[in-house]
């Protein structure tokens, strides 16, 4: 075999592989060729030509088998250069009567771009069967963007003042709504508080015992010392027996409701009783005070200061006990008093009904006298005739 030959077998070898190679690549591109031609993409301006800033849609539409794993582009700012990506985009999706799947994605963009014209890129949509993927675009679009015409011959004009909305039906509604609803509101709460200020009347007032105020005082103020309270750490529990021991005197003393009021207004209430003595309002409010810090302000007082708050309390008491009795013997003078009047008006009408009884009688007594007379005159007058 001569050498000619040979390199002729060695080119019919390498073509009949290029011809294999081709032949094999057909026959794997011929799918995607085939699943190609059932994915159609095409995309849309709602509006040719806008003005600067002005809104419109721009609208992808994929026709593609049920069974395709299809992938549309995503846009966050923007599509392209000068043209912006206002609002999330809008994805529907539809099943036409081929069974192919029809979805649309749809974007609302804007445009201030002031070149004049604004070129929208291809749209790239990716799909996927199995092994396979191929990608289509869509073809570039054109967006004219005109600019507001300015009057340069009548010089500038003066700024525009807020546009006013026109008030609705559905607002006035809204509103009237909610002014009725505060109305409602404020009438119930007006009469839930009256009715209850009506129920409770005035501040209820805890009735006297039997035993006068100071002697109830007294034996609790006496129980208190012999429980030993603050000697055992129980320093809370000490001034607040203490103070609701003093309180019911005061309530039960003076008729203010000590029990259910703060210590500037339990001495408040004192003294519009009445109760003008200095000194002893100085001792309570001091009681009342420490109470209040060692209750709310976790205030630790000395243990002489224990002692001489309880001793204090038992002067309050003493020193006002005799006010008290002075007003009882004043209510007894005064029933006394009353129970006199009733008698002696009593009595006068006894001697009243006396008198007007006797009248009676010596006036029937005359009238008794006159007939008799009469009857003597007539008979003898009968004895003068005969």
């Amino acid at each position: 075999m001569t050498r000619e030959t040979r390199e002729r077998l060695k080119i019919f070898a390498v073509r009949r592989g290029m011809l294999w190679s081709l032949l094999l690549a057909g026959m794997l591109f011929l799918p995607v060729v085939g699943r190609a031609q059932e994915v159609t993409v095409e995309s849309a301006l709602s509006r040719d030509t806008i003005l600067i800033g002005d809104q419109l849609d721009l609208t992808l539409r994929v026709v593609q088998p049920a069974d395709l794993q299809v992938t549309l582009p995503e846009f966050v700012d923007s599509v392209s250069k000068g043209l912006e990506v206002v609002g999330r985009a809008r994805t529907d999706t539809v099943r036409r009567k081929d069974g192919r799947l029809e979805i649309t994605r749809t974007w609302r963009v804007t445009s201030f771009d002031t070149s004049g014209v604004v070129l929208v890129d291809p749209l790239v949509v990716s799909w996927q069967k199995d092994s396979l993927k191929a990608r289509l675009e869509t073809r570039p679009l054109q967006l004219v963007v005109r600019l507001l015409p300015v009057q340069t011959d009548k010089g500038p004009k003066d700024i525009k003042q807020p546009y006013k909305l026109k008030i609705t039906w559905q607002e006035v509604l809204l509103w009237s709504l909610l002014a009725l609803a505060l109305a409602v509101l404020l009438w119930l709460g007006i009469r839930f508080r009256k009715k209850r200020k009506e129920q409770e009347g005035l501040p209820a007032i805890r009735k006297k015992p039997a035993e006068p105020a100071h002697v109830f005082a007294l034996r609790e103020l006496n129980t208190l010392r012999e429980a030993r309270l603050w000697q055992q750490g129980r320093v809370k529990e000490y001034y607040t027996r203490l103070t609701d021991i003093l309180r019911t005197y005061l309530e039960y003393r003076y008729g203010i409701r000590a029990l259910e009021q703060t210590t500037p207004e339990t001495l408040e209430a004192l003294k519009a009783s009445g109760f003008n003595d200095n000194r002893l309002r100085g001792i309570l409010e001091n009681i009342l005070e420490t109470g209040d810090l060692v209750k709310f302000a976790k205030y630790i007082p000395q243990p002489d200061l224990n002692e001489s708050v309880l001793l204090d309390a038992f002067v309050f008491v003493n020193e006002t006990k005799e006010t008290w009795k002075a007003e009882e013997a004043g209510e007894k003078q005064e029933n006394a008093t009353g129970e006199q009047e009733v008698h002696v008006e009593k009595e006068k009408e006894k001697e009243k009904e006396g008198e007007e009884k006797a009248a009676g009688e010596q006036v029937t007594e005359k009238g008794t006298e006159a007939e008799e007379g009469k009857t003597e005159e007539e008979g003898k007058e009968g004895r003068t005739d005969v």
